[in-house]
C-alpha cells in the first residue's frame, strides 16, 4: 500500500504539557496543545485529517494522541502552566520544544490549520502549508506570542512579526478579544476573513464587506484552556461541508462551549449536537 499522502483537514502545530492550578493542592498534569483539542473534535466528528507535531524526547501522552509527534533528540516537549486561581489567566512557559520546519508539511489537504502555541509554525512552514493546501487557517496566538524575562506569554502586535506580510496566505484567521487588542482590525479584514471569539459574548466574523456578530452557546464554565483550539476545528468543519460563514461561526462556537465544561483535552459527546448544525 503507498504511503497516505492527503487528507482532509492538516493540523499543524505542537502537543504539549499542560499544568493547570487553580490554587494550592489543586493542580492537574494534562496533554495540552492546539493539535490535541482539534484532534479531539474531528475524531469525534470522523473528519479524515492529520496532525504534524514536535515533542522531545520526556513527551509524556504518546499513548493518547492518534498521530506521534516528531521526537527531536535532546530537546523537551513545550510546558505551559496556567495560573487559573484568578481572574485572568496568567499563563508561563517553562520548556518549548523545536519548530516545525517547511520539510515536515509533507501531506495535501483541503483545509490546513497552523495552530500553533509558542511559536513552533515558521514563517516558511506557513507558506508550504499553503503550497500543500486549498484553504489555511491560523490562530493567532502562534503568531503574536512572546515572552517576557519571567517567561508569561505576551502578545506582540502583528506589525512587529514577520506574518504580517503572510495574510495574503490565509483564508481565515481567529483571535481571541485579547489578541485581536494588537491587531489593525481593518487592515487584516481587508486581506482575510478575520474571526474573534469573545467567550460568552459569542464571536464576530469580520470581511472586507461584512460584521457577523453570532452569538454563543450557554454553558458552565469550568476550565478555558483549549476553547479557541476547539471553536477553529468546529470552524473548520463548516467550511469542509461548504457552509455559510455564519454557520461555520455557530458551529465553532458549539465546540468551544464543549471545551470550557471540562478539564484538559475534552471528551464531546457529539450526539448532543443541535439538528439544526448536524
Amino acid at each position: 500500500m503507498p504511503p497516505r499522502s492527503s487528507c482532509d483537514a492538516l493540523v499543524v502545530g505542537n502537543y504539549c504539557h499542560d499544568v493547570l492550578s487553580r490554587g494550592p493542592g489543586d493542580t492537574v498534569h494534562t496533554l495540552g496543545g492546539s493539535a490535541a483539542y482539534i484532534s479531539s473534535v474531528f475524531e469525534a466528528m470522523g473528519v479524515d485529517h492529520a496532525v504534524v507535531a514536535v515533542a522531545g524526547e520526556d513527551f509524556a501522552y504518546a499513548d493518547r494522541v492518534r498521530y506521534p509527534p516528531l521526537i527531536v533528540p535532546g530537546t523537551r516537549t513545550t510546558r505551559f502552566i496556567a495560573d487559573l486561581s484568578q481572574e485572568e489567566r496568567v499563563l508561563r512557559v517553562g520548556a518549548r520544544a523545536a519548530p516545525i520546519r517547511p520539510k515536515d508539511i509533507i501531506f495535501d489537504a483541503r483545509v490546513a490549520l497552523a495552530c500553533g502555541v509558542m511559536g513552533e509554525v515558521l514563517p516558511e512552514t506557513l507558506i508550504r502549508m499553503s503550497q500543500h493546501a486549498t484553504q489555511v487557517l491560523a490562530d493567532a496566538q502562534g503568531l503574536l506570542r512572546t515572552l517576557d524575562e519571567h517567561g508569561r506569554v505576551l502578545n506582540q502586535r502583528l506589525e512587529d512579526t514577520p506574518f504580517a506580510a503572510l495574510l495574503g496566505h490565509l483564508h481565515v484567521l481567529k483571535a481571541s478579544e485579547e489578541e485581536a487588542r494588537v491587531l489593525d482590525l481593518d487592515a487584516v479584514r481587508a486581506k482575510t476573513c478575520l474571526v474573534v471569539t469573545r467567550g460568552a459574548k459569542g464571536c464576530t466574523v469580520l470581511t472586507a464587506r461584512d460584521t457577523l456578530q453570532v452569538p454563543s452557546w450557554p454553558v458552565e464554565e469550568v476550565d478555558p484552556t483549549g476553547a479557541g483550539d476547539c471553536f477553529l476545528a468546529g470552524f473548520t468543519l463548516g467550511l469542509l461541508r461548504g457552509e455559510s460563514l455564519a454557520r461555520c461561526a455557530e458551529l465553532a462556537n458549539w465546540f468551544g462551549a464543549q471545551a470550557v465544561t471540562q478539564v484538559g483535552v475534552p471528551r464531546l459527546d457529539v450526539t448532543r449536537l443541535p439538528a439544526e448544525l448536524r
